[in-house]
């Protein structure tokens, strides 16, 4: 195995998350959209599922965040490469701290869609077995 096999799996597991922390972050909202109470009123979201469609909006935040760090960070390197003269084919190594703004965003992301789903977990056995 070569690093850039370690790299190339990297990318493809993290890009994996992403779409899948994103569908459960739009899944879980529609699902507390459909959990809604209507009444004379405007509709509410029940006290039990407000954190969890909270932790959900953060985690679906954080996720366009992430992208858009990452998009600022490259592009200011990139430019900061190209005003130095480096050409297209120079070879160099990127500070590591580059990625730390973007992963920092995917790791907490996760974090929270993982708990946005025990909460809904949680109240859904409430619902259903009591």
């Amino acid at each position: 195995m070569k690093l850039k096999d370690c790299r190339e799996s990297y990318y493809y597991n993290s890009a994996k998350a992403s779409d899948i922390s994103r569908n459960l972050g739009l899944a879980g909202l529609a699902l507390i959209w459909a959990f809604r109470v209507t009444g004379d009123a405007k509709p509410t979201i029940p006290g039990d599922l407000r954190w969890a469609a909270v932790l959900l909006v953060v985690g679906l935040g954080l996720d366009f965040l992430q992208y858009i760090l990452g998009t600022i960070v490259w592009g200011g390197y990139q430019r900061i490469k190209e005003l130095k003269d480096t050409s297209e084919e120079d070879d160099f190594l990127a500070p590591r701290m580059m990625n730390w703004p973007a992963n920092t965003c995917f790791a907490l992301k996760q974090v929270a869609i993982f708990l946005a789903y025990v909460l809904l977990a949680s109240s859904m056995r409430d619902s259903f077995w009591n």
